[in-house]
């Protein structure tokens, strides 16, 4: 019971030293984009502009609040 503990002890130390959840929004965006990247070639144009406006939107979105504050 004691080492379930100090494992949750160290658990909780990490996320809050590393921040896990930016660590993981990063690595999603990161994955996201490079995914993007690599597909943009065999996207037509149609594809092209729906992904460029649902991004933009995104970024509006999550700026709402601040924005509009």
């Amino acid at each position: 019971m004691n080492t379930l503990s100090a494992a949750q002890s160290l658990l909780q130390k990490l996320t809050q030293t590393v921040y896990l959840d930016r660590v993981l929004k990063i690595a999603g965006v990161a994955g996201f984009v490079i995914t993007y990247l690599n597909a943009w070639r065999s996207m037509g144009l149609g594809l092209k502009a729906g992904f460029v406006c649902s991004a933009a939107a995104w970024f509006v979105g999550a700026r709402f609040t601040k924005i509009y504050r």
